[in-house]
């Protein structure tokens, strides 16, 4: 594809920034998308189900490094674009390099000065996240203070980025402060069914991703531990308790005024009025 003429910085930025709009078939779009490859990453880097980890401060340093391939991955995957000729993508005839920190600042390549980039961060504490475009331009970097020299976003070229999540919540990992003593009681089941009930019974009205499953049911098919044939849903319906999708049941989720669920994430509630009960048998997840 021949890459398109552009008369400034801002109208390529412009021009970047609707493709990645554009681009994302997911209900939440390019923000929401990331939010969850965010997530996703993250808990791969992880693994509780193989290593028994919970949290990305007990990844080795040697992995965390990993992680910003990772992220490129899932989002050229996430985003439907393949990798460009010389850097990591290609955004409708553009090369655009992406970058990724969970520090502060990017580390920006030579082979990406003068180059557009897509700029993703993350604070794993405060589950927040931001994305955003730039043109890396001599004078929107500072010189870093690492061995090989690669430079850095100064504050300068922060104000010249195009942000489409700016210190955006992403799916936070709820086993990050997760009482111990909750946690115990999870385990204490045999069956990973029950453990996702016990699960989704103390955490009522509160998002969580489907990547926090596997950490407790670690089988071939844990979510299929969620679904309903044998399932927390067939455990948990008796007791009076429901257990949305964000995907399917994100119509439902609005109306009974729930935290905002992406797509990859479920969220239970026991009705707490007549109204809401009703809603949820209408909606067949009760009886």
């Amino acid at each position: 594809m021949k890459q398109p003429h552009f008369n400034d910085d801002r109208e390529l930025l412009v021009y970047l920034t609707d493709k990645l709009k554009r681009a994302v078939s997911d209900p939440d779009g390019v923000v929401g998308a990331t939010a969850q490859l965010i997530r996703r990453a993250i808990d791969e880097l992880i693994d509780a189900p193989r290593t028994k980890r919970l949290v990305l401060s007990q990844c080795e340093k040697t992995e965390k490094t990993y992680l910003g391939t990772k992220i490129e991955i899932l989002f050229r995957d996430a985003i439907g674009q393949p990798k460009g000729k010389f850097l990591d993508l290609d955004l409708g005839g553009v090369d655009v390099d992406i970058k990724h920190t969970i520090k502060k600042s990017w580390m920006i390549p030579k082979e990406a000065i003068n180059k557009p980039c897509v700029l993703i961060s993350e604070n794993e504490i405060k589950a927040r996240f931001n994305l955003g475009v730039v043109i890396c331009r001599p004078e929107n970097l500072t010189s870093g203070d690492n061995g090989d020299r690669k430079l850095q976003i100064s504050a300068y070229g922060r104000e010249q980025v195009v942000w489409l999540a700016k210190d955006e919540p992403y799916p936070p990992n709820i086993w990050q402060g997760f009482d111990p003593k909750l946690l115990t009681l999870i385990n204490s089941h045999r069956g990973g069914a029950a453990r996702i009930a016990e699960l989704f019974r103390n955490i009522q009205r509160k998002p969580i991703p489907r990547s926090a499953i596997p950490a407790i049911a670690a089988q071939l098919d844990p979510l299929k531990r969620v679904r309903k044939n044998g399932g927390a849903r067939d455990i948990l319906r008796p007791q009076g308790i429901a257990i949305l999708w964000g995907t399917k049941d994100r119509a439902l989720i609005a109306a009974l005024q729930l935290p905002a669920t992406l797509s990859d994430e479920f969220i239970s509630l026991s009705p707490s009025n007549a109204e809401e009960r009703e809603q949820l048998r209408a909606a067949g997840h009760l009886d």
